[in-house]
Formats: C-alpha cells, structure tokens, sequence
C-alpha cells in the first residue's frame, strides 16, 4: 500500500511539473499571418521608443521582444497619450491541445499602432459596438502621424519535451514576432514613400 501511495505522490508531481513547468525541448513547425492596414500622412514622424499597453502576459511578452531589438519601452496601466509610438496588444483567442511530447496550438492576436503615441483609434476601437469595422477606420489624419492595425494568426505543431505552460508562452512570442516585423516592415514602406 505505501508503494502505492509513494507513485501516486510522484505522478501527481510530474503532473504538475508539465502543466506548470516552464520548459520546452524540440522542433516547432510554424505557420503564421499578419493582416495589417495601415494609413499615414507625408512625412510621418517616428518617436523614439514604445509605449505598450496593456500590463499583461502579452503584453510583457511583446515589450521584451521590443527591448530585444534594441527599442526604449515602457509598460503602461492606462491606454493614454505617450512620448513613444503606442502599441495596445490584446490575445484575441489562444487554442491548444496539448500533451508532454506533443502539442498543437493556434492564437489570434490584435494590436493597434500610433508613430506619435496617440491611443486615439485604440480608445475609438474600445468603445465601439462594431469592433471589427472600428478596427479598420483610421482617427482622422494628424499631420506627421502614421496609425495601423494588425490581426495575426499564428499555427503551430511542436514535438518533444515540452510544459502546458511554455508551450502558450512558445505561442505569444511567436505572435510578437510576427506583430513587430510587421510594424516595422510598414515604418520602413512608410520612410520609403516620404
């Protein structure tokens, strides 16, 4: 009975382990895509850094991925005019199946973009009844200003040793990834056109 008891306690704690570990060894096949719309004014201007909002898991993830490459971010508790470019990034929907050695996942997230730091179109958005189509209407132009909007999906199928935990983690920074090249694949279009 107390062998029992022993393997019990010790598959409870590799239970745990995998579900609250924060750990991942393995291959990733991934796919992804970004919808960007984005709309700007001659000669657009640029602030230096980024405000990003909201203070959450993404969030935190996608301003570590901006510090990463080397930009000045802060995190902010309220969507409010900044002396950076805004960025208010959201998880719109995060699926997975997973298992220890195996696991399969999607999310949907959303970000909405100023170069001058204006959380206008983002506070326009958050009050909307229509959501979808508030997304895609730009704030009227402000001299100087370029805004955007992205909807990025990414897929993935992972195998090896993996935690439930880093795998959802292994999803958001895939789609921070893929928000921030995306940004800054349209500010570089943007310095082109000027």
């Amino acid at each position: 009975m107390k062998k029992w008891k022993t393997l019990a306690i010790f598959l409870v704690f590799v239970l745990l382990a995998f579900y609250f570990g924060n750990f991942g060894f393995g291959k990733s096949e991934i796919r992804s895509s970004v919808q960007l719309g984005a709309a700007s004014t001659k000669n657009a201007t640029f602030k230096e850094g980024f405000c990003v909002y909201p203070d959450s898991k993404f969030g935190r993830i996608v301003a570590e991925e901006l510090q990463n490459r080397g930009y000045k971010v802060s995190v902010i508790e309220s969507p409010a005019e900044c002396n950076s470019q805004f960025l208010a990034v959201w998880v719109e929907g995060i699926n997975t199946t997973y298992f220890p050695f195996m696991a399969k996942g999607s999310i949907k997230v959303k970000a909405v973009y100023s170069s001058l730091g204006k959380p206008d179109h983002y506070l326009k958005y958050l009050n909307a009844t229509d959501k979808e189509r508030e997304l895609i209407t730009f704030v009227s132009n402000v001299n100087g200003e370029m805004q955007a909007y992205l909807v990025a999906y990414v897929t993935d199928s992972s195998k090896g040793l993996m935690g439930f935990r880093w795998y959802q983690e292994h999803l958001m920074e895939e789609a921070a990834k893929n928000l921030i090249n995306s940004i800054e694949n349209a500010r570089q279009r943007t310095n082109i056109k000027s």
